[in-house]
Protein backbone atom coordinates (compact mmCIF):
# COMPACT_ATOMS: atom_id res chain seq x y z
CA UNK A 1 0.00 0.00 0.00
CA UNK A 2 1.89 3.15 -1.25
CA UNK A 3 0.67 6.21 1.48
CA UNK A 4 1.10 9.93 0.00
CA UNK A 5 2.52 12.36 1.68
CA UNK A 6 1.65 15.59 2.33
CA UNK A 7 3.52 17.34 -0.74
CA UNK A 8 4.42 21.23 0.21
CA UNK A 9 5.38 23.57 -2.33
CA UNK A 10 7.98 26.42 -1.25
CA UNK A 11 8.04 29.80 -3.21
CA UNK A 12 10.48 32.07 -1.68
CA UNK A 13 13.85 34.05 -3.01
CA UNK A 14 15.72 34.15 0.21
CA UNK A 15 17.89 30.84 0.06
CA UNK A 16 18.50 31.11 3.66
CA UNK A 17 14.68 31.03 5.19
CA UNK A 18 14.07 28.56 1.71
CA UNK A 19 16.35 26.25 2.96
CA UNK A 20 15.39 26.79 6.95
CA UNK A 21 11.42 26.17 5.83
CA UNK A 22 12.61 22.61 4.43
CA UNK A 23 14.94 21.31 6.55
CA UNK A 24 12.02 22.02 9.56
CA UNK A 25 9.42 20.31 6.86
CA UNK A 26 11.49 16.98 5.94
CA UNK A 27 12.17 16.85 9.69
CA UNK A 28 8.30 16.67 10.45
CA UNK A 29 7.80 14.45 7.53
CA UNK A 30 6.46 16.42 4.93
CA UNK A 31 7.50 16.52 0.87
CA UNK A 32 8.78 19.38 -0.40
CA UNK A 33 9.04 21.09 -3.98
CA UNK A 34 11.43 24.30 -3.61
CA UNK A 35 10.22 27.89 -6.25
CA UNK A 36 13.29 30.33 -6.13
CA UNK A 37 10.78 32.88 -7.12
CA UNK A 38 6.88 33.01 -8.62
CA UNK A 39 7.43 32.31 -12.28
CA UNK A 40 9.32 29.34 -11.04
CA UNK A 41 6.97 28.40 -8.62
CA UNK A 42 4.35 28.46 -11.50
CA UNK A 43 6.29 26.71 -13.74
CA UNK A 44 6.95 24.29 -11.39
CA UNK A 45 3.25 23.74 -10.34
CA UNK A 46 2.14 23.32 -14.04
CA UNK A 47 5.10 20.78 -14.33
CA UNK A 48 3.81 18.49 -11.30
CA UNK A 49 2.03 15.12 -12.38
CA UNK A 50 1.13 15.31 -8.42
CA UNK A 51 0.21 18.51 -7.03
CA UNK A 52 0.87 20.31 -3.69
CA UNK A 53 -1.33 20.22 -0.98
CA UNK A 54 0.29 23.59 0.19
CA UNK A 55 1.78 26.09 -1.24
CA UNK A 56 3.94 28.30 1.25
CA UNK A 57 4.83 31.62 -0.41
CA UNK A 58 6.31 35.26 -0.16
CA UNK A 59 5.24 38.05 -0.98
CA UNK A 60 8.12 40.26 -2.17
CA UNK A 61 10.10 37.71 -4.92
CA UNK A 62 11.50 38.34 -8.54
CA UNK A 63 9.13 38.13 -11.65
CA UNK A 64 5.97 37.36 -9.55
CA UNK A 65 5.03 38.96 -6.65
CA UNK A 66 3.19 36.46 -4.30
CA UNK A 67 -0.41 38.06 -5.37
CA UNK A 68 0.10 37.19 -8.90
CA UNK A 69 1.36 33.70 -8.33
CA UNK A 70 -2.02 33.40 -5.93
CA UNK A 71 -3.78 34.96 -8.91
CA UNK A 72 -2.65 32.20 -11.12
CA UNK A 73 -2.58 29.29 -9.30
CA UNK A 74 -5.93 29.66 -7.35
CA UNK A 75 -7.15 30.04 -11.71
CA UNK A 76 -5.69 26.43 -11.96
CA UNK A 77 -6.77 24.70 -8.19
CA UNK A 78 -9.41 27.28 -6.70
CA UNK A 79 -9.22 24.70 -3.59
CA UNK A 80 -5.56 24.62 -2.83
CA UNK A 81 -4.20 25.68 0.54
CA UNK A 82 -2.24 28.44 0.34
CA UNK A 83 0.24 30.29 3.57
CA UNK A 84 1.77 33.35 2.43
CA UNK A 85 4.48 34.74 4.66
CA UNK A 86 6.12 37.88 4.64
CA UNK A 87 7.00 41.15 6.47
CA UNK A 88 6.47 43.43 3.98
CA UNK A 89 4.03 45.72 5.15
CA UNK A 90 2.54 46.77 1.96
CA UNK A 91 0.59 42.89 1.35
CA UNK A 92 -3.35 43.61 0.38
CA UNK A 93 -4.70 41.89 3.38
CA UNK A 94 -7.61 42.38 2.05
CA UNK A 95 -7.19 40.48 -0.87
CA UNK A 96 -5.74 38.24 0.96
CA UNK A 97 -8.68 37.25 3.47
CA UNK A 98 -10.93 37.46 0.45
CA UNK A 99 -9.23 34.80 -0.69
CA UNK A 100 -9.65 32.29 1.94
CA UNK A 101 -5.51 32.40 2.57
CA UNK A 102 -3.64 32.24 5.94
CA UNK A 103 -0.79 35.02 6.37
CA UNK A 104 1.72 35.25 8.56
CA UNK A 105 4.37 37.77 9.41
CA UNK A 106 8.22 37.40 9.33
CA UNK A 107 10.26 36.87 11.05
CA UNK A 108 7.76 33.44 11.96
CA UNK A 109 8.44 31.27 14.93
CA UNK A 110 9.05 27.56 14.31
CA UNK A 111 6.40 26.30 16.48
CA UNK A 112 3.72 28.62 14.91
CA UNK A 113 4.82 27.80 11.78
CA UNK A 114 4.50 24.05 12.53
CA UNK A 115 1.56 24.13 14.17
CA UNK A 116 0.29 25.80 11.19
CA UNK A 117 1.21 23.63 9.18
CA UNK A 118 -0.19 20.42 10.90
CA UNK A 119 -3.57 22.37 10.64
CA UNK A 120 -3.37 22.46 6.56
CA UNK A 121 -2.37 18.57 6.45
CA UNK A 122 -5.57 17.22 8.82
CA UNK A 123 -8.05 20.05 6.69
Amino acid sequence: MIISMFKIMIAEDDPEIRKLFKKILIENGYETVEAIDGEEALSIYDALEVKPNLIILDYRMPRFNGIEVIKEILQRNPTISILMISGDPQIDHAFIADQGIKFKSKPVRMDEFLSEIRNFAQV
